[in-house]
């Protein structure tokens, strides 16, 4: 066999050990939202575990004195899930269901705390710099998010059933671990395949290599769209408690080891911004159809095009 052979071999394997890391995590967090509900499970469980791989690796990165590679990192996600990610979770819950996707709790919170996340980052782009007086306010932001979340699920007093609570944990420990184990190889190999077959760089930059690093999410997300028309909005969740953990947890990493300036990953920056406004803009109805989610798929490459050009 060919190198190339080898290493697609390669890729096979680590893509069925991922897919079997996604069908874990939406095991557990469909158990949890039994009693939980869906806030709690998607925004602020499954939206850390499926952080964890960017949230090491933006450690590791930090910690080595790479900055903007951490930088990218953190908030590559965000661009291609709230554009790409959303609007192919809300055409495949169309084929699946023959309905447009709705989210069926109360999604003011993180509606609410996208925007603030949001108006953090402008804030931070006007100041210019992410140091210890920008990682603060970020770790404050997230803080009060997850406890306001773990507040209203306590005041809500739900059954447990603790044998649930069991195999949801063993699923959802097992699939986070198999994630940290196979997400970075998977990226790396890739990006070297890609290079092999002659793929320009830029689309490895903006659109393979964040594809690839998101896979283990988007599949997570398609499989509890998949698996129930409530599942969707779990979904929903996961993108939103992520991406609101990716912008203010991930970044105040970087502000508390480093000083750094942002001019060099400002046009990044400039499109997350965008990318968080149109999803409070899309979502804020609570309500994703057809023609939104064609738009976001067609957002997500005219973005990643005019971060090349500007």
């Amino acid at each position: 066999m060919n190198k190339n052979s080898n290493r697609l071999l390669e890729l096979i394997i680590i893509f069925i050990f991922l897919a079997l890391s996604a069908e874990l995590i939406a095991r557990g967090t469909e158990k949890l939202e039994a009693f939980m509900g869906q806030g709690m499970a998607g925004g602020i469980i499954m939206g850390l575990l499926t952080a964890l791989p960017e949230t090491i690796f933006v450690i590791v990165a930090t910690l080595r004195k790479e900055p903007y590679v951490a930088l990218g990192s953190a908030i590559g996600g965000n661009v291609l899930l709230f554009t790409f990610g959303i609007g192919f979770l809300g055409i495949y819950f169309y084929l699946r269901w023959q309905k447009n996707l709705k989210i069926n709790e109360d999604y003011s919170v993180e509606h609410k705390f996208l925007i603030l996340t949001t108006i953090a980052l402008i804030a931070i782009l006007i100041y210019g710099h992410l140091n210890i007086f920008t990682a603060i306010p970020l770790l404050a932001i997230y803080f009060y998010y997850a406890t306001y979340r773990v507040r209203k699920f306590v005041r809500e007093e739900r059954d447990l059933d603790e044998k649930e609570i069991l195999k949801a944990v063993i699923y959802l420990v097992v699939g986070a671990f198999i994630l940290i184990l196979f997400s970075e190889p998977f990226v790396e190999q890739i990006v070297d395949l890609s290079k092999e077959l002659g793929v320009p760089s830029i689309w490895l930059a903006l659109i393979i290599s964040p594809l690839a690093g998101e896979l283990e999410e988007t599949f997570s997300a398609i499989r509890l769209a998949h698996s129930s028309d409530s599942g969707g909005s779990l979904a929903i969740f996961d993108f939103v408690g992520s991406k609101i953990e990716n912008a203010t947890v991930l970044l105040a990493v970087i502000g508390i080891f480093s000083d750094i300036s942002l001019m060099p990953g400002v046009t990044e920056l400039i499109a997350t911004v965008i990318a968080n406004f149109i999803a409070i803009m899309i979502l804020m109805d609570k309500k994703l159809g057809v023609k939104e989610s064609v738009v976001l798929l067609v957002l997500y490459f005219f973005i990643a095009t005019m971060t090349l050009y500007f």
